[in-house]
C-alpha cells in the first residue's frame, strides 16, 4: 500500500485534499527549556581558576486541538475552525541544585501559564498548507524575545497540525536546499538556509515524512549605531552579540489526503556575547543564553 501510495503521489505535486464537515483531533505536547551559561572564577596563589556555571529551567504543557473543516472552497482550499483546550496545568521539570535558577524558572512558568487557556481560531488553509487567519489569533506566544521574534513566529506555526508542502513532487529521498542572506535593520552579517527532504514512513496508513531544517545566524544589528569608542547612541557601552536560530522538524502525513499523522518539531535561539575581562585570563569570557522549544503532535482516533 505504501508503494502504491507513493506512485499515486508522484503523479502530481503533493497537497491536501479536504472533506467538508470532517474533523481531525490531535494531542499537542510542548516543552520550553531555557539555559544560561557563564563562568565563575577563583584566584589562588596568583592563579585564576575558571569554572563553568550553567542554569537551566524547563516547563511542559499539553493541549487537545480539534480541527473542523467548515467548508471547501472552489480553489480546493478550506475554511477551518480549530479549538484548543489545554490538558492539565503547566508542569515544571525539577533541576539539580547547582543548575537551579528561581528567576529563570518563574519566568518560564509565567510564559507557560499565558499559553494555557482555551482558544478558538478561524483560518483558511490551501492545498499547499499556507494559512491565512481570519482576524487576530487568540494564541499568546510572547516569548520575551528581542526583534526579530523568530522563535515566537516559528512556535505559532509549529503547534498547528498541518505542514507547508514543498513545490516539488513527492519522491522518497527527494531533497532541496535554499540559501539566503537576510537584510534590514535587524540583521548584520546574516546567513541562512532551508532544506527539505521526503522520507519513507510506516505504511499503515500509507504515509510519508517531510524533514525540514532551517537555520539562520547574524550579528546584533542594533550595535551598528555604536560610535568608534564602542559606545551606543544612548551612551551605554555597546556589547557585540552573535545570535543563531535553528529549527528541525519531521512531519508524517497521510498519502490519502495529506493530513498530519504525527509531527516532531524543535527550535532554538542562542545568543552569545563577551562579558567583562577577568584578570588572569588572556581573553574576555563569553556569556550565552538559549531558549529551546520542542513540539510533539499526535493524531487521535
Amino acid at each position: 500500500m505504501f508503494l502504491q501510495g507513493i506512485a499515486f503521489a508522484q503523479q502530481k505535486p503533493f497537497g491536501r485534499s479536504f472533506s467538508a464537515a470532517s474533523e481531525e483531533r490531535y494531542e499537542v505536547a510542548i516543552s520550553l527549556r531555557a539555559q544560561a551559561q557563564s563562568i565563575s572564577t577563583e584566584t589562588v596563589a596568583s592563579k585564576t581558576y575558571v569554572m563553568p556555571v550553567v542554569h537551566e529551567a524547563e516547563v511542559r504543557l499539553k493541549w487537545r486541538a480539534t480541527r473542523r473543516i467548515v467548508s471547501v472552497l472552489p480553489d480546493r482550499s478550506a475554511e477551518i475552525e480549530e479549538n484548543i483546550a489545554w490538558v492539565g496545568p503547566c508542569e515544571e521539570t525539577p533541576q539539580t541544585g547547582e543548575h537551579t535558577d528561581p528567576n529563570l524558572q518563574s519566568s518560564l512558568a509565567r510564559l507557560c501559564a499565558s499559553m494555557a487557556h482555551r482558544v478558538s481560531i478561524r483560518y483558511t488553509e490551501n492545498a499547499k498548507g499556507l494559512l491565512h487567519e481570519a482576524g487576530a489569533s487568540g494564541l499568546t506566544l510572547n516569548l520575551g524575545e528581542e526583534d526579530p521574534q523568530l522563535l515566537a513566529l516559528w512556535l505559532r506555526r509549529a503547534v498547528r497540525p498541518n505542514v507547508l508542502f514543498p513545490l516539488s513532487k513527492l519522491e522518497s529521498g527527494a531533497r532541496s536546499t535554499h540559501e539566503f542572506t537576510p537584510s534590514g535593520e535587524l540583521f548584520k552579517n546574516a546567513q541562512g538556509s532551508e532544506s527539505t527532504e521526503w522520507l519513507e514512513a510506516p505504511s499503515d496508513p500509507p504515509s510519508a515524512s517531510l524533514h525540514v531544517i532551517q537555520q539562520l545566524s547574524w550579528d546584533d544589528a542594533t550595535q551598528a549605531g555604536a560610535s568608534k569608542d564602542g559606545e551606543s547612541r544612548s551612551g551605554a557601552r555597546a556589547v557585540p552579540r552573535h545570535e543563531t536560530f535553528f529549527a528541525d522538524s519531521i512531519t508524517t502525513v497521510s498519502l490519502l489526503d495529506g493530513s498530519v499523522v504525527r509531527a516532531k518539531r524543535s527550535a532554538s535561539r542562542t545568543m552569545i556575547h563577551k562579558i567583562e575581562p577577568v584578570e588572569g585570563l588572556p581573553n574576555a569570557p563569553d556569556f550565552s543564553s538559549k531558549l529551546a522549544i520542542s513540539v510533539n503532535i499526535e493524531r487521535l482516533p
